[in-house]
């Protein structure tokens, strides 16, 4: 590492002031270059204290970059300041042997994918991040992304005064609207058979204004932080998300993921093939399907690969 990256590094893992001196021994270079170090850190928004009785001490910002990635995640992670995809970056890591589980993060994305070939809304100031897992670590493959969207929620409030509420079978809501999505791919050991690897897509409006929305989600979609304030980090969140994650996939979390499952009770459009019935949600069985009555008495389980849900709010 240079001295700016050094410098950087150790000020992340220790929280404190510390003397030039003290950081210059430590490095390996001159006061004068620490002083540099520190200057070229400020220009890339890092917020640099400068004390005369007790040194350089950094202030967390959110600047997002794999050195401040690396000290908050508990996994490998690997970080595109612009990002086609973080699922297709993640892909790549895992043809080139990179061993799991790690992670993905991407400042912004530009070709965000959602189910059914959707595209993600990914501007700056989201958090956006794929986590790679082991098919040998997860007890029910069919329920990663149902435990995934438990798993961000868990997050969120965790770090952030926000309440969240999950629309089967993925996406979670902050205030009525839609701040979170989520998708998740599986790749298959063909030898063997059974799941060999998955990739969990995650992307959040973090901060952000309701006018910057594209006209066709300006009234769906929301933000966590809607002033385009807030304090918590993208790096922050995005590795708490990542750890939660890790976390959810072998509890047993389906009562938790019901309550939160706003649908229930509610009518809704179940859409199959072009074509809308509309249904009660019923309840969510132990599965992670959801059970619907049509207005002719028929009930059905629904899974998530069968069907979109639209939310009749009448």
């Amino acid at each position: 590492m240079n001295v700016k990256d050094e410098l950087l590094s150790i000020l992340l893992d220790s929280g404190q002031s510390l003397s030039g001196s003290e950081l210059a021994e430590r490095i390996g270079c001159s006061r004068m270059a620490i002083s540099k170090a520190a200057e070229k850190l400020a220009e890339e928004g890092y917020r640099i204290d400068v004390s005369r009785t007790s040194g350089y001490s950094l202030q967390r910002t959110d600047v997002l970059s794999e050195s401040v990635l690396s000290h908050d995640f508990s996994i490998p992670v690997y970080f595109k300041e612009v990002s086609s995809s973080t699922m297709s970056d993640a892909k790549e890591l895992i043809a080139r042997g990179v061993s799991v589980p790690f992670a993905v993060v991407a400042a912004r994305q530009e070709g965000g994918r959602g189910r059914l070939g959707r595209s993600f809304f990914s501007p700056e100031g989201g958090v956006y991040l794929s986590v790679v897992i082991s098919g040998k670590d997860v007890q029910s493959p069919d329920m990663i992304t149902t435990a995934s969207s438990l798993a961000v929620s868990r997050a969120i409030e965790a770090l952030t005064e926000a309440t969240c509420s999950i629309k089967w079978v993925n996406d979670i809501y902050i205030n009525g609207r839609k701040a979170v999505g989520i998708l998740t791919e599986g790749i298959v050991n063909m030898e063997e058979g059974g799941l060999d690897k998955a990739i969990i897509g995650i992307g959040v409006n973090l901060r952000g204004k309701y006018e910057s929305l594209p006209d066709d989600i300006k009234e769906k979609a929301g933000y966590i932080y809607s002033d385009g304030e807030g304090k918590v980090t993208r790096s922050e969140l995005a590795s708490r998300i990542s750890e939660e994650v890790m976390k959810a996939l072998n509890e047993d979390f389906i009562d938790e993921y019901r309550k939160r499952c706003f649908i229930l009770g509610q009518k809704v459009g179940v859409v199959r093939n072009g074509m809308e019935e509309e249904a009660l949600a019923l309840d969510v069985d132990d599965k992670a399907h959801l059970v619907v009555r049509y207005n002719d008495g028929r009930t059905e389980t629904l899974s998530s690969g069968e069907v979109t849900l639209k939310i009749n709010r009448s």
